[in-house]
């Protein structure tokens, strides 16, 4: 199995840091959060820059590291500007090679969101990236959000597991959770937590997470 860190919560880390975390704590990926809000990053001289993107994939490549996917904040049931961010990033991990784009969902908005992820499909299907819906919000009910699946069916709509709000939110147990997403599942967040939701490192909290990599075993998840 795969296992990369996120970015979010480390802002002030520069590029080659987070290499060198990677390589050092012997990770074989970085997931990036919410990269259009790093003109650092994005910006003229940045690693993600237009002009820079292609050498960015080499020296990952020749690290023997990847991006996962493109997480990022951006509420699918807000507004339509959040769609057209959504669309920027799908364009960036076209560039960068990466399979993934994250979106969420807060309130039950769902003729904005079902709209909004319309709208982005053709893009993502135009350019070989899958939209991912994040298990958080009003979609860390997963019978919810494997209607919403059902009602737009489209092989670039999946899903990320965050494991902590399923069963923290709405007690749900991996099977549960495998059992109304299964093969959606294109990628995890796995988290600890201790019963009052103060977040711990994994093991240290109250998560049952023996229990969610059997889950994940159980549908062949690599």
């Amino acid at each position: 199995m795969k296992l990369s860190f996120s970015t979010r919560g480390w802002g002030d880390m520069s590029w080659e840091q987070l290499l060198n975390s990677a390589l050092d704590m012997k990770f074989t990926g970085i997931e990036v959060y919410n990269l259009f809000k790093f003109p650092e990053l994005t910006g003229r001289g940045g690693p993600f820059h237009k002009h820079n993107i292609a050498a960015t994939v080499r020296q990952l490549r020749d690290l023997k590291l990847s991006i996962p996917c493109l997480d990022t904040s951006l509420d699918l049931s807000d507004c339509i500007m959040a769609a057209d961010i959504v669309e920027d990033m799908l364009r960036m991990a076209h560039d960068l090679q990466v399979p993934y784009v994250v979106g969420w969902a807060s309130s039950p908005n769902e003729e904005m969101i079902v709209s909004n992820i319309q709208k982005l499909l053709p893009l993502a299907e135009e350019l070989n990236v899958c939209l991912l819906i994040k298990t958080s919000g009003i979609y860390a009910d997963t019978a919810r959000l494997r209607a919403l699946l059902y009602e737009v069916a489209c092989d670039e709509l999946g899903v990320l597991w965050d494991v902590l709000h399923p069963y923290r939110d709405f007690g749900e147990s991996g099977d549960t959770t495998i059992k109304n997403l299964g093969a959606y599942i294109c990628h995890v967040h796995l988290r600890d937590s201790d019963d009052t939701g103060a977040y711990n490192l994994i093991g240290e909290g109250t998560m049952p997470i023996d229990q969610i990599m059997r889950a994940l075993s159980s549908v062949n998840y690599d």
